[in-house]
């Protein structure tokens, strides 16, 4: 049985682990170029721009994820991008959301988790993932029927090596002689793990290791709980605390007006699902076949069910966006379903100028996040009493 790092059960880190309140913000970088509607050096700009804003406008955490070789997400190296963030910040914490374990090396990846906490003064947060398009497997020569051993492989040796500044594994896929990492831990990861855990098969391996689970927005929220409360299970089990708050990231567009929130969201958003269907071949074969990946394997009876047109308005439901107070009234609804959650949102997609996203996420950021640290600090003053 692996050893992974968790707060001691009377320590104040473990009370502050265990907070069940809405008390992490965070960004979530796309890197979206929608149809190629810019040219890769521009869209970079504008990107680098966006994320610029995140530490003036007062978020916790900026996330990047990993894709390759389309337009779908142009962020190759989420290590790299948040090494630059790193150095020119001073607050924000820089996370990865994730990196896709399978099409990495776990060692290169411990190397560089704890390269990356260096360099930011112990800022770097440490998410992980599976990968699901079938381009991105072919394109790293793998067989997308071994990712799930090799997914769970990896992170166990990966969230080991970062606490003990060694790796090692004798698994299937990454036999490794036990060897130092250098430079070596900064401080515990605890607290500083998350895992994109929105199949079943994934949870149990996301509470072994003390990550927090991630969720994309994709469906109706009750439709998650079952997926949320297993892991809340499965956390308590493996780490002897109570788990932490699951969070959800959604793709969010923010404005004063209702009409023109309404208008542009089902814009963004709706053209958001077309490309995420594409890149992803949601419908084809190879997923209503897979073992593997058999959550995912429903999509093209849905679609021949109920039409795409249904399924884009749940999609575009599922997420948060209009103005401030529908927003809010959005994450109120969420939490009385699935109790506390971290609060994570993507604010560039789907061919977004780089002044509709900053007029959105300076809006989110004065207007909906001073009231989500209220309800935070509300909810800690009614335990205290």
């Amino acid at each position: 049985m692996w050893a992974f790092a968790r707060p001691a059960v009377d320590t104040e880190q473990s009370r502050r682990f265990r907070r069940r309140i809405v008390e992490t913000i965070s960004c979530v970088t796309f890197w979206n170029n929608y149809k190629d509607h810019m040219s890769d050096a521009e869209f970079m700009k504008k990107e680098l721009a966006v994320n610029k804003l995140m530490e003036p406008l007062g978020f916790d955490i900026i996330f990047s994820v990993e894709h390759h070789f389309s337009n779908y997400s142009m962020g190759p190296d989420n290590f790299q991008f948040l090494g630059y963030m790193a150095a020119i910040t001073d607050r924000i914490k820089l996370g990865t959301l994730g990196v896709i374990l399978p099409w990495n090396d776990p060692l290169r990846v411990a190397e560089r988790v704890l390269l990356l906490d260096h360099l930011s003064e112990g800022r770097a947060v440490f998410g992980m993932a599976r990968g699901l398009a079938k381009r991105e497997y072919v394109g790293f020569r793998q067989d997308m029927e071994d990712s799930r051993g090799r997914f769970d492989e990896s992170a166990r040796m990966v969230c080991q090596a970062i606490e003990s500044g060694y790796i090692e594994g004798n698994g299937k896929y990454y036999p490794q002689p036990k060897t130092a990492l250098r430079p070596g831990p900064l401080k515990s990861f605890v607290g500083r793990r998350y895992m994109v855990a929105m199949s079943p098969d994934t949870v149990p391996v996301c509470a072994e290791v003390g990550a927090v689970q991630c969720l994309f927005a994709y469906k109706p929220w009750p439709e998650v709980l079952p997926t949320i409360e297993r892991y809340r299970t499965l956390f308590e089990e493996y780490q002897k605390i109570p788990a932490p708050p699951v969070m959800t990231a959604d793709l969010c567009f923010c404005h004063e007006s209702a009409d023109a929130a309404y208008e542009l969201a089902h814009k963004f958003v709706g053209r958001y699902f077309h490309s995420f269907a594409d890149h992803y071949e949601i419908f084809e074969a190879h997923l209503t076949d897979s073992k593997s990946y058999a959550t995912y394997s429903g999509a093209k009876a849905a679609l021949d069910t109920i039409g795409i047109d249904t399924m884009v308005k749940a999609f575009v439901d599922s997420n948060v966006w209009g103005t401030p107070k529908q927003i809010l009234d959005k994450y109120e609804e969420r939490r009385a379903i699935i109790g506390d959650f971290q609060a994570g949102a993507t604010f560039s997609f789907s061919g977004m100028t780089f002044d509709e996203a900053k007029d959105s996420i300076t809006t989110y950021a004065t207007r909906v996040m001073p009231e989500l640290r209220r309800w935070s600090k509300g909810d800690a003053k009614k335990r205290a009493a």
